[in-house]
């Protein structure tokens, strides 16, 4: 089959791990892991109907916690308003070209260069919007680089170079499909800190949407010291919602 098929459910064949007792081989390329992992979650229609996701979620850090609603938009749009004590306290968004940031008072202001990039890439990176078979066709690069053992998994780790140099590391649980490690060097807030370090971000709690697999839990750690940065926790996801276009714009 192809990962062109848009039938849910079962893991493509070409795409299987293999079994104890043997009769069906693990993949051998990049395309067969990216089949597997595009059924895993739902197949390719399914993952293409999604225009837009609404996030309800809660954000846990070592100096505070807050709440966070988070909207994108096909073609590559994204808003997060961020709120502590039922008030909006920070909001920032790409429209598609440019980033921008509102602290709580005053207007907003453009986001520095690096900023509105790491805005970008959350947008493009699969799991929210796109999924990973959509990867080439947006001019991004994904090469199958091994197989890795990890806390006793087997995955199958992919190297995703979006079509502006950024790299990272993707992690294919060989038995589930699902990306459910990612790691990479960057900062972690980048107009806060722009240290870079090496982050592994770790998914889980994963659930069906209109279809679609998404994860509810998120936890990024410094992979160098085993320290955790920041945990979120999805509320609630929705699958195409309406949502008012200027609000990618301005305030």
């Amino acid at each position: 089959q192809s990962r062109h098929s848009g039938c849910g459910g079962a893991v493509f064949s070409a795409a299987t791990e293999v079994q104890p007792g043997g009769g069906q081989r693990a993949p051998k390329t990049g395309d067969e892991v990216i089949d597997g992992k595009t059924e895993a979650r739902g197949g390719q229609h399914a993952i293409e109907a999604v225009h837009s996701v609404g996030v309800d979620l809660h954000i846990g850090d070592p100096a505070f916690t807050a709440d966070g609603t988070y909207y994108a938009a096909r073609p590559g749009k994204m808003r997060i308003d961020i709120k502590a004590d039922g008030k909006t306290v920070f909001t920032e968004a790409f429209d598609g070209t440019r980033g921008w940031e509102w602290k709580g008072k005053g207007d907003a202001i453009d986001a520095s260069a690096k900023g509105a990039a790491a805005l970008r890439h959350g947008v493009e990176l699969p799991g929210h919007l796109y999924g990973l078979h959509e990867m080439r066709q947006r001019g991004h690069r994904v090469d199958l680089i091994g197989r890795e053992k990890i806390d006793g998994r087997d995955y199958y780790a992919l190297r995703l170079t979006l079509n502006d140099g950024y790299t990272t590391n993707l992690y294919v649980d060989a038995q589930t499909w699902l990306i459910t490690r990612r790691r990479d060097v960057r900062p972690l807030h980048v107009d806060i800190d722009p240290t870079p370090i090496t982050i592994e971000q770790r998914m889980s709690d994963f659930r069906n949407v209109s279809g679609v697999t998404f994860s509810f839990a998120n936890t990024e750690i410094d992979l160098n010291t085993g320290k955790v940065l920041e945990t979120t926790t999805v509320r609630a996801i929705t699958v195409n919602p309406k949502i008012n276009e200027l609000s990618f714009d301005k305030l």
